[in-house]
């Protein structure tokens, strides 16, 4: 028994190895009348026709063996009914970075360049090459479509086998393409207008870099739909495909890297951050994707950096994160939906514009609410130095020195009316070059001195004549020192010193003025009221004041950050 089992298994495995190996038939396209289109499988490749040589071969696989030579691929399709004689079809190979022939059941019916069989002797195909097919050609049954091509221009961003042919019903199959076009259109229609007008705010507003990163932000998808559009427009060769994928490339680099980085200045977050978001950026870019999954990849980066970027927003209370959060929730159903990554930009460029427009509006209002407060100031500013008290002090003393000096009750009018003179010249202006601002404190001791007949004087040091501040800031600070420190002393000195680093400028303003221990809080009156207001009129959130006695006398100090 076991050697009968023996001679039975020696006599099947010499049965096995005595049939050849016969390659499997690949399944076949299949065609119907009710089919609008159909992406063409299922492709077989050789280095020449003979049937020995075929190889099954996905197109879309990245195989180094198929970059560069002379090949003929071929699949089946076949046709199971009578399709409409009224209805035109045809042959639509799409992103074919190569030239090639065309042949149907063995009949070349078309193609697109020179197919050659050398760099210099290969010439490109048209871009938009679309092929219908004749009516007597799409008989029922099957059919055999071969493609000679030839690829010596390799290119390294894209590969001839990554594109595609597709089959079906011409007028479908145009409107479908058309309707890709109607996109790009869209959105470079869209956002032109948020470009200008960022790059203006750009140049008008001080150079603020939130306007520039958002203009290169639009330009960035801009770029990408022109980019697609440039086919349509032009005539261009199948070679443009390179070009297009390598474009596609870096625009969606940029895009990835300019909008957190944008939400950062926009939300005021501390500017390190930037380089941490750009190293995540590269690196996802640089080791996780590929042709194919490129924009999914980056599309979803953008969106957890600025989704990260805006909850921390809303977290800290930030003007506008609410909008943006709305706009980035649109965005993730943009990206959830499919709407590629033009329209996934578009989503979140126009929340944002809106989230800039409402901002607008917001300091519109508040600048006219400043305008009303300043010419409240001014009103008050100007009552204050010219109240009856002071007006009568000043006559007072202007008839005591008619008596006993009439050269010196002149200069004591003359100083008054160069006081007002320059008050009325300022006060409405937001900003003043401080030595103006220093001769109209001397100007104010010069009449306190004939008043009073005391010695008061100003002293400045390492005080830069090019710098500007808002007017009668010290004004106001050496009367209130006079006011409140000088009642009792008939001399005095007001020291004015500049300190200037890196990231700010201090004016120390100090007298050696006697103050009552009640006065260590500093003022709050309507003199402090006036400064801060002309300090953040000026310098919005970019101040400090605090003023106070000290061991000398009395101390004011002004700090304005770069």
């Amino acid at each position: 028994m076991k050697l009968r089992s023996s001679f039975q298994i020696a006599i099947l495995m010499l049965l096995l190895s005595s049939i050849e190996p016969v390659a499997a038939e690949l399944p076949s396209n299949i065609i119907t009348s009710g089919k609008n289109a159909i992406h063409l499988n299922y492709w077989e490749i050789a280095k020449d026709n003979r049937d020995s040589l075929w190889q099954v071969f996905e197109p879309k696989t990245d195989d180094d063996m198929y970059n560069t030579g002379s090949w003929i691929i071929r699949c089946s399709i076949d046709i199971t009914d009578s399709l409409d004689s009224n209805v035109v079809y045809g042959l639509f190979p799409i992103n074919l970075v190569t030239a090639y022939e065309i042949y149907w059941d063995g009949i070349k019916i078309g193609g697109a360049g020179k197919v050659g069989n050398s760099v210099s002797n290969e010439k490109a195909g048209d871009f938009n090459y679309t092929l219908p097919l004749p009516t007597y050609l799409l008989t029922s049954g099957k059919h055999s479509i071969i493609i000679r091509l030839s690829n010596y221009n390799n290119y390294p961003t894209w590969k001839w086998y990554y594109g595609d042919l597709v089959i079906g019903k011409f007028d479908y199959v145009l409107k479908r393409l058309s309707r890709l076009n109607y996109q790009p259109f869209f959105i470079t229609g869209i956002l032109f207008v948020p470009f200008l007008f960022n790059l203006f705010l750009y140049f008008s507003r001080r150079r603020k870099t939130v306007h520039l990163l958002f203009g290169l932000i639009c330009l960035a998808a801009i770029s990408d739909s022109i980019t697609s559009l440039i086919p349509v427009l032009f005539n261009t060769k199948t070679t443009y495909v390179f070009w297009q994928y390598y474009a596609y490339d870096i625009i969606t680099l940029l895009f990835t890297v300019l909008f957190p980085v944008f939400f950062i200045y926009l939300f005021s977050f501390p500017k390190k951050i930037i380089g941490l978001i750009i190293l995540i950026t590269l690196s996802i870019f640089l080791f996780f994707t590929n042709l194919e999954n490129l924009f999914n990849i980056m599309s979803l980066t953008v969106l957890i950096l600025s989704s990260i970027i805006t909850l921390w927003a809303l977290y800290r209370r930030k003007d506008e994160s609410i909008v943006i959060f709305i706009g980035l929730i649109a965005a993730w159903a943009a990206y959830y939906f499919n709407l590629a990554f033009a329209g996934l930009a578009t989503t979140m460029v126009i929340a944002t514009s809106f989230s800039i427009a409402r901002q607008f509006a917001k300091k519109e209002r508040a600048e006219k609410e400043a305008q009303l407060k300043q010419a409240q100031l001014e009103t008050e500013l100007l009552k204050k130095n010219i109240n009856p008290h002071f007006v009568l002090n000043t006559l007072t003393s202007v008839i005591a020195w008619l008596r006993k000096d009439t050269g010196s009750a002149i200069k004591l009018i003359e100083a008054l009316a160069e006081e007002f003179r320059m008050i009325n010249q300022i006060s409405a202006l937001k900003q003043i070059p401080i030595n103006q601002e220093i001769d109209l404190c001397r100007t104010h001791l010069k009449i306190m001195n004939y008043r009073k007949g005391a010695d008061y004087k100003l002293e400045t040091i390492d005080v830069h004549g090019s710098d500007t501040v808002p007017p009668m800031i010290f004004h106001t600070l050496v009367e209130n020192g006079i006011t409140h420190g000088y009642e009792k002393k008939l001399s005095g000195t007001f020291i004015l010193q500049s300190v200037k680093n890196s990231g700010s400028t201090k004016y120390i303003l100090s007298n050696d003025g006697d103050f009552n221990p009640e006065d260590t809080k500093g003022s709050t009156g309507f003199g402090a009221r006036y400064i801060k207001s002309r300090l953040e009129e000026a310098y919005p959130g970019k101040w400090n004041f605090n003023s106070g006695k000290c061991e000398s006398g009395w101390k004011s100090i002004i700090e304005i950050r770069n």
